[in-house]
């Protein structure tokens, strides 16, 4: 008689603790496969920025390094006088902004 009231109750609980029989929501499940493929494609172009930025920064520090060396060069000092790394600043500035305008254009 406790097999046959067991055999009951789980037939009870299964049908209980079933989830309800509805159809699929279409509509979420595209906004949610969209949401997942917005956000590849931001860590796909985070990425690329990132990449790109670091070689740009090494670019410019090398650029920096070579006018420091050259500024500083026994060899080069009669020729490039004061007024040699007086002009790198703006020589730099210009550069960064160039580099920033580049950047603004392609995103």
């Amino acid at each position: 008689m406790t097999a046959s009231n067991q055999t009951d109750i789980d037939a009870m609980l299964t049908a209980m603790l079933a989830p309800p029989t509805r159809p699929g929501d279409r509509a979420f499940t595209l906004q949610v496969e969209r949401a997942n493929d917005a956000q590849a494609a931001y860590a796909r172009a985070r990425a690329r920025f990132w990449r790109s930025f670091a070689f740009e920064a090494l670019a410019v520090g090398a650029l920096l390094a070579a006018l420091w060396l050259l500024s500083s060069a026994p060899l080069l000092a009669p020729l490039a006088g004061s007024t040699h790394w007086g002009l790198a600043p703006p020589l730099l500035l210009i550069l960064l902004l160039w580099f920033g305008v580049q950047r603004w254009r392609s995103a």
